[in-house]
């Protein structure tokens, strides 16, 4: 059987045996190429802070976005290490990536609510593992107002979709592009969660000391959830475009923190949210 680095191309994806249907047409086996989906476990400090379903690739990023949207770092100097387990012993040390905080941000997180929180992520759902309401509605930032034109906006899914390598095999992965206001394409992540796939790209730029993010806008190919509206906003990513439809919890949100959010985004067409 064939394994995903079979495929440089396609990292993220793996040959399986399908049977292709067609109407009124006798079954075919082929093979085909499916989005890799498996478990990645943070540890932060030696305890387990969540396992979330992921597609491998940029795991670093990915944990350290999460840890930055969720409060728990405030900037990349905050981490004395991020390094993937070396334990052979270990369960599944292929999917566990260890966090260590500085003593000083230790202290920080003591005195801090986020403390209290249980996490546990999953791919499908940005609101699993709250535990109590407050820390739905964490205080996020005013934003900075930036102005852009739709006829700009426009243009920028489709220099997204360019670099979606894995969704081009397997048609399964989720995609996130970072563009500054000159629509210079910075960074582009895929994944089969959405956050996740947001997460990587925050991760990437909380670990080159970019944020804020005061001058950039945040392209995602799904729907704009309050998820990924409370994450571009911890990042002060000012404009959010995203090729779906958005939800009133998320409208909401950009409303309150000055967020410019655009939806069902495609050549000639979309929706800005007041």
């Amino acid at each position: 059987m064939a394994s995903r680095a079979d495929d440089p191309s396609a990292s993220g994806s793996i040959a399986r045996g399908i049977t292709r249907v067609r109407l009124e047409r006798a079954g075919e086996v082929v093979e085909d190429w499916v989005a890799v989906e498996e478990p990645l476990e943070i540890r932060l400090d030696g305890e387990s802070l969540v396992v979330t379903l992921r597609t491998p690739g940029q795991d670093a990023e990915l944990a350290t976005g999460l840890l930055f949207s969720e409060a728990v770092i405030d900037c990349w100097a905050d981490l004395e290490s991020l390094l993937p387990c070396e334990d052979p012993l270990a369960y599944d040390p292929d999917n566990l990536i260890l966090a260590t905080l500085t003593p000083e941000a230790k202290e920080r997180r003591r005195g801090r609510e986020q403390a209290r929180r249980q996490f546990a992520a999953v791919a499908a759902c940005g609101l699993c593992g709250k535990a109590r309401l407050e820390d739905v509605f964490q205080r996020l930032p005013r934003l900075e107002p930036m102005t852009v034109t739709a006829e700009f906006l426009v243009e920028l899914p489709g220099r997204m979709r360019e670099q979606q390598q894995i969704f081009a095999t397997t048609g399964g992965l989720h995609g996130a592009a970072l563009f500054d206001r000159q629509g210079r394409l910075l960074c582009s992540r895929e994944d089969i969660g959405r956050h996740n796939a947001v997460d990587k790209i925050v991760g990437w730029a909380v670990q080159r000391n970019l944020l804020p993010l005061k001058e950039h806008i945040l392209v995602v190919s799904a729907r704009a959830g309050f998820e990924i509206v409370q994450k571009a906003i911890m990042a002060e990513i000012p404009v959010l475009a995203a090729v779906g439809a958005a939800s009133s919890l998320a409208v909401q949100t950009a409303s309150e923190a000055g967020l410019l959010l655009h939806t069902f985004l495609s050549r000639g067409t979309g929706n800005r949210h007041l």
